[in-house]
Formats: structure tokens, sequence, C-alpha cells
């Protein structure tokens, strides 16, 4: 029997990739820290009238960025085996700046620093040095329990999306929230959680990642709600069920990812020798 060999990852492309990476870790670390915070001091931050009604979306902001800079630094130590990090950067990333992007009312000066994150991720996705098929290819069996939750929460995760997006449209520029997309990030938000939950689901190489990533981003949402009084905030019932989601969502891949069995052998690392 012939063995196929893989064909080996040019120099380029791996040096293209770490260059990405110390570039998006600067945009996340350097030029826009006070987003990280943000998972803080949105809790009573503000003062009633300054900001107080944004402290919802501060909120978000802050979990959403605080996940992006996690997959960027899992990517950081055998990024061939970091697949799903590379999904949920890659897909959260583009799908959040490029709905802000089009729909908000940004300032003129931000506008090129979002483009330019745009095709930054775009390009660290493209460059990461796992094959194209083993961007798109199970390394276990897919989990019809996991893909079954992650549908239960794209139900009122896209009601959630829609009802945003319909006040973000009804506002107009005279709405703060507006101006900066507050709503459409709230959108992008819900609609990740079962997003990343199906690339969990599906069991790409290093799954285990987005598994936690969306439910800590459900539950997180479930948490703000109740500790906060701001626009965006679910109810205290879709408060509760977000958080026993996120954490049903994990324990059931955490259980799944112990079981023993062909079907839960350690995920292939993709490694190629590299190329001159």
């Amino acid at each position: 029997m012939t063995e196929t060999t893989t064909p080996p990852i040019p120099r380029w492309r791996l040096i293209t990739f770490w260059v990405l990476l110390v570039v998006l870790l600067f945009l996340h670390l350097g030029e826009r820290p006070q987003q990280l915070s943000f998972i803080v001091t949105a809790f009573g931050g503000f003062p009633a009238g300054e900001g107080a009604t944004h402290e919802m979306h501060w909120f978000a902001q802050g979990v959403f960025a605080w996940s992006m800079v996690a997959a960027v630094a899992a990517q950081l130590r055998r990024p061939a085996a970091q697949v799903g990090a590379a999904w949920v950067y890659g897909a959260g990333t583009v799908l959040a700046f490029v709905m802000v992007l089009a729909l908000a009312d940004l300032p003129a000066e931000v506008i090129p620093i979002i483009a330019a994150a745009i095709v930054i991720a775009a390009l660290a996705f493209v460059a990461h040095p796992s094959s194209w098929r083993a961007k798109f290819t199970s390394v276990t069996t897919p989990s019809r329990t996991l893909f079954a939750l992650a549908a239960v929460a794209a139900v009122p995760s896209v009601v959630y999306a829609v009802g945003q997006l319909d006040i973000h449209l009804g506002s107009g520029p005279h709405d703060e929230h507006y101006a900066f997309g507050h709503w459409v990030v709230m959108a992008v938000y819900a609609l990740l959680v079962p997003l990343f939950g199906a690339v969990a689901a599906w069991k790409v190489s290093g799954w285990r990642f987005p598994l936690w990533v969306a439910g800590i981003m459900a539950a997180a949402l479930g948490v703000g709600s109740l500790g906060m009084t701001a626009v965006s905030q679910l109810t205290t019932t879709w408060s509760l069920l977000a958080i026993a989601w996120g954490a049903a969502f994990i324990a059931v891949g955490e259980l799944e990812a112990r079981q023993p069995g062909p079907h839960n052998q350690p995920a292939p690392t993709d490694r190629r020798p590299v190329s001159p």
C-alpha cells in the first residue's frame, strides 16, 4: 500500500501567520485595551446619565474581546491543532466587524481600523498552518447532542438578534447606541453562540475551545442581564435559561471528551515539515 505524504508548509506562510498573530494581539492589547476592562467596569461603572444604559453593551463587548484574545493566544502553541480557535477568531471577528461596518454610523477615524482588522483576521485564517481539509474536517465523530443543543440555542438567539437589529434600524443616528453599533454588536454576540456551538459539535481539531467559548458567552449574557439594569438585557427567566444552557453545553462536551472509544482519539496535530 502506498503511503501519501502531506505537502510541507511553506516557511513564508508560517512567518506570515506569526506576524499576523502579533498584529492581532497588538490591536486588542495595545489599541483597544479598554474593551477588555468592560467585563468588570460595566457593573456599576457608569454614573446615571453617563453611559448607564450602555452597561450591557459594554459588558458584551468585554466578553467578546476576551474571547477573541483567548482565541489568538490559543494559537500561539501548536497552532495546527487549534483549528477551533482559528474558527472562533476568524468567524467571530469577520462577522462582527463586517456587520458593524455595514450598519453602524462609525466615526471616520475608526473605519480604517475595523477594515484592517477584518482583512488581518481573514488572512490569519487563510495562513493558519493547518491544511484546508483539516479546517473543515471533524477529528472525531460529530456530536448529535451538541448539535441539538446548538440548534435549541439558535432559535432564541436569532429572535434576540432580529430584535436588536430592528431597534438599531429604527433608532437612527441621533441615538449614540446606533452610532457606535451597539445594537449590532448585541445581535452578533447572540448569533455567535450557536455558531461556535455548531463548530464545537462538528469537532474540528481543538473543538473544546469553541465549546467553552459558546458556553461562556451564553452564560455571561445571562449573568450580565441579572447583574445590571440596562437596555438589551434578558428577562430573568431567559437569563437563567442562558446560564443553564451554557453550563449544560460545556458539561456535555466535556463528558464526551472523556468518553473512551475510537471516536474520541486525540486529535491529529496536522504537523507537516516546513519547506525552506
